[in-house]
């Protein structure tokens, strides 16, 4: 590798020196590396201060981590969480700095480009992670398979589309309870306590680059698929 990409690498790591502390460091490093040498050719992130959008959504994925388990620490009687679905996760944000945080999760990362896919399955085979699965396809083409029924404990969505829009598949993958997790801008509008028939909202933090969401799923069937 280049001495700038070594430079890059490096500021990266120093940059999230400080909320990162609890991530596997060997990981992190390996994670930082692949995506800076792929986001050349295939755009996983902004080519513009590349090392600085990087860091950013590191720092964004360890406190939605933060939040969630905060949340569901005070929940009566919460689900644990093991399962977790990252619709729509693009370079890998927030599941892998999730499941670097947390190894026990048993993790599946949406998403829709199947040379993104390619990245995250170089990623997961370098830093040898376990019950990671990189899954080409849409949420709603995801969510109609037999096996990801009611299969989930949390799902999560950083920043990729309005919640009220993918209610329904959100709903069909979710167990009961389980819990979805968004990011809203903070130009946008924040939606409705409750999405669609089962989504109630039991969280919200604001923060600097917006403002974290975490919902119940209070119907539906009970049982795992």
């Amino acid at each position: 590798m280049s001495t700038g990409h070594d430079d890059d690498v490096s500021k990266v790591l120093a940059a999230v020196a400080g909320s990162s502390h609890r991530v596997d460091e060997r990981a992190l490093r390996l994670f930082v590396e692949e995506l800076l040498e792929w986001n050349r050719d295939i755009g996983l992130v902004s080519k513009r201060e590349t090392p600085a959008v990087v860091a950013r959504l590191i720092e964004r994925s360890v406190r939605l981590w933060d939040f969630v388990r905060g949340a569901l620490a005070v929940e009566p009687a919460p689900t644990p969480v093991r399962r977790v679905a990252d619709i729509g996760t693009g370079a890998g944000f927030p599941g892998l700095v999730w499941k670097m945080i947390s190894p026990e999760l048993d993790l599946v990362l949406v998403e829709r480009k199947e040379k993104k896919v390619a990245f995250l399955e170089r990623v997961i085979a370098r830093a040898g992670l376990a019950n990671v699965t990189p899954v080409a396809a849409d949420l709603r083409e995801f969510a109609l398979y037999e096996r990801h029924g009611h299969a989930f404990d949390l799902a999560v969505m950083m920043a990729v589309t309005t919640p009220e829009d993918i209610t329904e598949p959100i709903e069909r993958i979710l167990r009961v309870p389980g819990y979805f997790c968004a990011v809203r801008g903070r130009n946008q509008e924040i939606p409705a306590e409750s999405l669609g028939r089962c989504l109630q909202e039991i969280a919200r933090g604001d923060t600097h680059e917006g403002r974290f969401l975490l919902y119940k799923n209070t119907c539906g069937n009970t049982e795992p698929a």
